[in-house]
């Protein structure tokens, strides 16, 4: 799929103008996460991967010009697995090594059992809460090597370790515990609605 039917299909899945997909796409590109290459008859055709970032972009945020900044975080975030966590990754068929940004490639390349996609969706928030619900429960993710980055550093009895360990805390202690603006929520089935559109395999 060439760049013009890319940007038509994702404004009519997302519900949002072609304008704002555009701008989204030429901040992606320019970041060096979105296909490019020639233009015209030559141009590379846009991939899955490209299509989950701009999915994340628009559902995190109304402003494209945070698209970078939400596609490196949310895409980054990996189950939550803490111990006073509950961990459902097991139970919904998730890869517990999978980030946010590959779990929903696996969704658009059809790697998703059809009864975990009926009814899921993904749940984004400006605090950088994210969940993936499917089926019967719904699995959060998480900053998971930063935490375990402030664990290792608060065990440590190096002194500048566990003050960086307290820093990063804190910081993170700010982000939750600021006013929650928007949260935004996009089915599991549009995925692979638009995996359908974009590799041609059939939704079941």
């Amino acid at each position: 799929m060439k760049q013009a039917q890319f940007i038509t299909l994702m404004s009519e899945s997302l519900g949002v103008e072609e304008k704002t997909i555009r701008v989204i796409v030429r901040t992606l590109r320019e970041a060096g996460l979105f296909t490019t290459g020639a233009r015209g008859v030559n141009a590379p055709d846009i991939t899955p991967l490209d299509a989950v970032r701009v999915v994340i972009a628009v559902v995190a945020s109304t402003a494209p010009s945070r698209a970078v900044r939400d596609v490196l975080y949310f895409g980054s975030l990996k189950p939550d697995r803490r111990e006073e966590r509950t961990d459902y990754t097991k139970a919904l068929g998730l890869d517990p090594d999978k980030t946010l940004e590959e779990t929903l490639l696996d969704c658009m390349e059809d790697r998703f059992p059809d009864d975990a996609i009926i009814g899921g969706y993904i749940h984004l928030t400006d605090r950088g809460d994210a969940h993936i619900h499917i089926a019967h429960g719904w699995q959060g993710y998480h900053q998971r090597e930063q935490w375990q980055s402030i664990n290792d550093g608060f065990a440590s009895y190096d002194r500048s370790r566990r003050k960086a360990a307290i820093e990063a805390s804190e910081a993170i202690d700010r982000i939750w515990n600021t006013k929650v603006n928007r949260s935004a929520e996009f089915p599991l089935e549009g995925l692979c609605q638009i995996g359908s559109e974009m590799i041609g395999w059939e939704v079941g």
